[in-house]
């Protein structure tokens, strides 16, 4: 198949596009930086002419709702005219679970622009799957970086069942290569439920024993009282798919799983 990766450079996007490329697939891994931006739709429909798939990858880092709603509901409307007009058999699209429910993205602006992403894909032609995922291993190592302050991070209580990004990306090439025979909707989660600051100190003790990579410092989890999302709002809810792949096969795995 001729198959577009939109933000095909991203951490989920080259995932994607690594493994779809490794089963004999021609591959578009398609961004701003090679003239396709989804925002304006310029490069759109050029890329998209003659595709059997296009995979939505696409990511922005904010936490402003009204900056997250305009991106993923802009975004997706111009894929989805474009695919209905370019003849596109089949999209797939990446979330989160639990993204659409109201009582847990009313305090998440970047949860409520996945739910718009999400609405606009439930109401297009072409046939559609949206892969959801929770929260990636990889997170962890992104807090405990991003809340660093000198010697100490400090990380959220947040308890999630998460997943290695690479099994979510297996799922989503899997779901391409099914066509449109595809289910609408495919969820994955972790093998069992964790606490988010707990794995970020597991993060930064591995990174201090092996001087392998990323850093490392003493980590305080924090908990914040009042915010569904962050205490218990992003396990997922009845009779989904689990990865077995644990958080410390993954860590001592060199992030692999």
């Amino acid at each position: 198949m001729k198959i577009i990766v939109l933000g095909g450079s991203g951490n989920m996007g080259r995932r994607v596009v690594g493994l779809l490329l490794g089963t004999g697939h021609e591959v578009v891994a398609a961004s701003r930086t090679s003239g396709v931006d989804a925002y304006t739709g310029s490069g759109l429909a050029e890329v998209f002419h003659g595709a059997d798939a296009v995979v939505d990858c696409l990511n922005l880092v904010s936490v402003s709702a009204a900056t997250c709603i305009d991106f993923y509901d802009t975004t997706a409307k111009n894929i989805i005219n474009t695919a209905e007009q370019e003849a596109v058999g089949h999209l797939v699209c990446v979330s989160i679970i639990n993204a659409r429910n109201p009582e847990i993205n009313k305090r998440m602006g970047y949860y409520r622009g996945k739910a718009a992403q999400e609405a606009r894909y439930q109401n297009t032609k072409v046939p559609t799957t949206i892969v959801r995922s929770t929260q990636w291993f990889e997170l962890a190592e992104t807090l405990l970086q991003q809340m660093k302050f000198g010697p100490i991070s400090v990380v959220p209580r947040m308890q999630t069942q998460p997943v290695a990004a690479d099994a979510v990306a297996r799922l989503v090439a899997s779901s391409v290569e099914s066509g449109k025979s595809a289910a609408a909707g495919v969820e994955l989660a972790g093998p069992e439920p964790r606490d988010m600051a707990q794995l970020a100190r597991l993060v930064s003790k591995n990174n201090a024993a092996t001087g392998s990579r990323g850093p490392h410092s003493r980590v305080i989890g924090v908990p914040v009282p009042g915010m569904k999302v962050l205490n218990g709002g992003l396990l997922p809810s009845g009779a989904v798919r689990r990865d077995p792949t644990t958080f410390e096969q993954w860590l001592g795995n060199g992030r692999k799983a």
